[in-house]
């Protein structure tokens, strides 16, 4: 009874916890990373992207585990171990916030407040390394709690285990959580013993999964080559072009605001928040310091290096740090009002947040994704001979799912098969199309999807590429791009050249437009075919222009497009986009 008396705040929260995740459990895959994460489970193969770098080696180890448990599907292993540690993240976090304020209904008030966030709600039970990783730093923060005072060496060994594990699940982690673990021995782990041991039991455990990870990348050999790959494409996609034209203030709102969902949250969150602050420096204790720091260099290296687009869920941890600064300004209200503060205020917050994401909650949970209902479809209506034709970012989904057919890179097919009209197609694309022959899978559209995704995989489209439609970009013609609407084009070069096949039809119609964002009104498209002049035309700001090419016959044709001006995106809306462009190729299509 004495231990229900103490710790029912706990044992209901994480029974709470529970039962939402359960209940928001995705029905089938959906994010790019969890296709790799599932391929990892069956085969732990890095350098395949089996799973994508820096290798999450000790995740996969888990979902290995229950792989062998549940019904054989990789997918549900890993929804699994994610269910189950937000159970675990639950608990812990809450334990570690009472010996940080001593009062367990802040403590309890914020753990629940950090769960029931609206970034949290929509990422904690997907198959990837987040929660994972979470439970095991809230582990680790909650271990140093017990320094100096309540130190023992069975504690010493657990804070060097979990802060390993952390990084075992998520390499990454290790940039915010190392300096942390540091402030935790120079200025809490007292004791050199202690401090020998926690370094010891980091070392032992970070070799049992770091071992596997180099025998598999190939040796150090491989494994620094697999992970500077994915440092270089950090510092050029990441840090680089995924911020566009985002301002640092838009970038600041992304990782920090997003995360939290509606604005009926975020301001009176913020609110709790400045509230908070004055009522925990009024009672700082060095126990903070490895949570604070933490977070502060977790979110600093996020604003600056991580993609904006994923920022709601790579914020994720440091937003342990904000979840119990608002409890705190909850708790501090109890005298003002003379009511349960902190329960009231995460049971709004957590109201708030549930309707928020309920749209995105109730597609995942009653349909497949897209993606999968595009698999599923594409398996069941298209010709086995069909050649998949997909963009970036759907390779392992197509390799995942439909792995049946014959897939190519949209361009690479192009090359091969344009010139073999018998062979069927289907271009498998991101975002939604307007041709008639396309057929689109989509989940319905919301604020919560935009602010809490990186907004892809909402619509997908299979669109069949007709042998009319096909033709080969050559040298100036870049890749095809998309809005979620289905508006396609490709950018040429000032002078770029496509090869368009002989089909026995008597013309070719070529259609250009000109985006917005050209620094000129209109440019000029001038048109050779197979090295004589064929045509001019005039192509404006957003309005749609066509050139007709006569075709000679049973002789392909070399189309050379030059156009007269062209500008560098960079330099008109500093998106980061070096290349020199011209207009946009819109369609080919002969008649």
């Amino acid at each position: 009874m004495q231990f229900l008396k103490m710790w029912w705040r706990e044992l209901a929260g994480a029974l709470v916890v529970l039962l939402s995740r359960l209940a928001t459990m995705p029905r089938t895959l959906w994010e790019l990373d969890e296709f790799h994460f599932a391929f990892a489970v069956r085969d732990f193969e890095p350098m395949k992207m089996h799973p994508h770098p820096p290798g999450y080696p000790l995740f996969v180890g888990f979902g290995k585990v229950l792989y062998a448990i549940v019904d054989g599907q990789p997918f549900r292993a890993l929804v699994a171990v994610s269910v189950i540690a937000c159970v675990i993240g639950f608990v812990a976090l809450s334990l570690t916030f009472r010996r940080l304020v001593d009062d367990a209904d802040v403590a309890g008030a914020g753990a629940l407040l950090f769960y029931f966030s609206a970034g949290m709600l929509v990422h904690s039970t997907l198959a990837l390394a987040d929660s994972a990783t979470i439970a095991f730093l809230a582990l680790t923060f909650w271990k140093a709690t017990f320094f100096p005072n309540d130190a023992n060496d069975r504690r010493a060994l657990l804070l060097g285990l979990f802060s390993s594990a952390a990084i075992g699940c998520r390499p990454q982690i290790c940039i915010p959580l190392i300096p942390a673990l540091v402030v935790a021995l120079i200025f809490l782990v007292k004791q050199w013993r202690h401090r020998v041991l926690v370094v010891v039991a980091f070392a032992v455990v970070s070799t049992m999964w770091f071992l596997p990870l180099m025998e598999a990348t190939g040796g150090p050999a491989g494994l620094f080559a697999y992970e500077a790959r994915q440092a270089a494409y950090v510092v050029t996609h990441d840090a680089v072009e995924s911020r566009g034209t985002m301002s640092a203030a838009q970038i600041v709102v992304r990782f920090l605001v997003h995360p939290w969902g509606s604005k009926y949250v975020t301001l009176p969150l913020l609110a709790c928040v400045a509230i908070g602050v004055v009522a925990l420096a009024r009672r700082w204790s060095r126990k903070l310091l490895p949570l604070v720091v933490f977070a502060v260099v977790h979110i600093g290296f996020a604003l600056i290096a991580m993609d904006p687009a994923d920022g709601v869920r790579y914020s994720l941890p440091a937003m342990t740090l904000v979840a119990l600064i608002a409890a705190f300004g909850l708790g501090a209200m109890r005298k003002l009002v003379d009511a349960p503060a902190p329960w009231i205020g995460v049971a709004f917050f957590a109201a708030v947040s549930i309707w928020y994401t309920r749209p995105i909650i109730a597609e995942r949970t009653q349909h497949p994704s897209p993606v999968v209902a595009a698999s599923a479809y594409a398996n069941q209506k298209l010709p086995h001979n069909t050649v998949i034709l997909y963009a970036a970012g759907l390779r392992a989904q197509v390799d995942y799912l439909m792995s049946e057919f014959r897939a190519m890179p949209i361009d690479a097919g192009l090359r091969e098969l344009t010139d073999h009209p018998e062979i069927p197609a289907v271009l498998f694309v991101d975002g939604g199309s307007r041709d008639t022959d396309a057929t689109t899978f989509r989940w319905r559209e919301s604020d919560a999807y935009g602010k809490l995704t990186r907004n892809v995989y909402r619509e997908v489209t299979l669109d069949v590429l007709r042998p009319e439609e096909r033709f080969v970009p050559e040298k100036g013609v870049f890749a095809i791009e998309r809005t979620v609407d289905g508006e396609e084009w490709r950018w040429l070069a000032p002078e770029g050249n496509i090869h368009i096949p002989a089909l026995g039809r008597k013309s070719a119609v070529l259609t250009f437009n000109l985006s917005a964002t050209a620094p000129f009104p209109a440019n000029e498209v001038h048109v050779r075919a197979n090295g004589h002049d064929i045509a001019m035309v005039t192509v404006s700001r957003n309005t749609p222009a066509s050139v007709t090419i006569p075709l000679p016959g049973a002789t392909p044709l070399d189309v050379t497009l030059v156009s007269s001006r062209s500008f560098v995106p960079d330099q008109v809306i500093d998106n980061g986009d070096k290349r020199l462009l011209a207009v946009q190729l819109v369609r080919v299509e002969q008649q």
